[in-house]
């Protein structure tokens, strides 16, 4: 994996389809890091929200991570529940973020959750955009 440099990568738009070498969906997996699920289990607190993990798309590598706390999805999602947190992956991006590890990183400038995805060919010296 190549890592390219950057600067900030730009926001970007929610991806309507994204072309794959198969027509089936896959059944995603994803697993936290201890640090990771400490914060969702702090950040959801007693609420029925999930944690939507999406693809945009943009930033200097062509995608971008999109992860947000929500309590329902207009997209078709697989919904996981990984150690007592439920996860939405939209099945438009299910085979890109099919074994992802979500970790969270304390930093002084920086800080917060950072996806590991097996799946990308290269990402940015940012971080925040791959392919």
């Amino acid at each position: 994996m190549s890592d390219a440099d950057c600067g900030t990568c730009p926001s970007a738009s929610p991806i309507d389809e994204i072309a794959s070498t198969s027509d089936e969906k896959v059944v995603a997996t994803v697993t936290l890091t201890p640090k990771a699920h400490t914060m969702l289990t702090q950040a959801l607190g007693d609420s029925e929200a999930s944690l939507l993990v999406n693809v945009l798309n943009g930033g200097c590598t062509g995608f971008m991570y999109d992860l947000q706390l929500v309590e329902d999805s207009e997209e078709k999602c697989q919904e996981l529940e990984v150690d007592g947190i439920s996860i939405m992956i939209p099945e438009t991006v299910s085979a890109m973020l099919d074994g992802i590890e979500i970790d969270y990183e304390d930093k002084l400038m920086g800080g917060g959750f950072k996806v590991n995805n097996p799946n990308a060919d290269r990402t940015c010296g940012c971080g925040e955009s791959f392919r």
